[in-house]
């Protein structure tokens, strides 16, 4: 393999990686470039088993293979991730305290019954360990402290922000409108509308508390850990917060 061709390859491999990064935010989006990455760096190995090299091609090509390397690594980090928690090869992060957020759980709680008394359709997602940045960089920015009527507001049909989802940091609205792709399960049943799919997408990418209302019968449900929990009471929903919401 001559220079010219470890050059077009680097540089298109390199545009892949930025071009993945940028629409990390879809998995769907992701999924062709994957694809194309794993036949190129297949091909790659290809040419360096069946040429013979001198020293210098083999540093390059030990350079290309590096990039290939951290590249792969790079596109497929949250695929590693799952499968490494999955063999118990990595534990889960300590939390610094294991008393739950009261406070943010009121304020929810508060926001959650007048939505669903009045079958108001909303989507409040809570970050937990994995961090949301290529989601919450694409929605409406909000950053406010949590109030139960800013938060209701947000989600009243006639306001700009109510479609999409609103994503929680701490103690801290930091945005409105964000939008999750939806799962591709096809066993869920035909009541569940576009914010539940969602609700659902989000939590098979990441460790996020996701609480839909429902604007056709104002029920409540909870996505986490990629399984979903349909129509679930106000006790119910309060053993979620004292579970999930920790201070840290």
């Amino acid at each position: 393999m001559n220079n010219i061709s470890i050059i077009v390859i680097s540089g298109y491999l390199f545009a892949i990686f930025l071009l993945a990064l940028r629409n990390k935010v879809s998995h769907k989006a992701i999924r062709p470039f994957k694809l194309i990455l794993v036949v190129l760096i297949l091909f790659v190995f290809y040419l360096w088993m069946s040429e013979p090299t001198t020293g210098n091609q083999l540093l390059t090509q030990g350079i290309l293979v590096s990039i290939l390397f951290y590249i792969t690594i790079m596109m497929y980090i949250n695929e590693i991730d799952v499968l490494l928690k999955k063999l118990g090869l990595k534990g889960k992060r300590r939390l610094r305290s294991t008393k739950t957020n009261n406070d943010l759980a009121q304020k929810l709680s508060q926001a959650i019954d007048f939505l669903a008394n009045r079958k108001i359709g909303a989507l409040i997602t809570i970050e937990r360990e994995v961090k949301l940045n290529g989601y919450i960089n694409k929605a409406m920015s909000v950053n406010a402290p949590v109030s139960s009527e800013l938060l209701a507001s947000i989600f009243i049909p006639t306001t700009p922000l109510h479609d999409g989802a609103v994503i929680i940091r701490d103690n801290q609205i930091l945005c409105a409108k964000a939008y999750y792709p939806s799962t591709e399960r096809t066993d869920l049943p035909l009541r569940f509308g576009t914010r539940h799919r969602a609700a659902i997408g989000i939590s098979e990418q990441s460790d996020a508390l996701t609480i839909i209302v429902s604007e056709e019968t104002g029920n409540v449900s909870v996505t986490i850990n990629r399984q979903i929990d349909y129509d679930v009471s106000k006790e119910t929903l309060h053993l979620y917060f004292e579970k999930y919401l920790k201070i840290k």
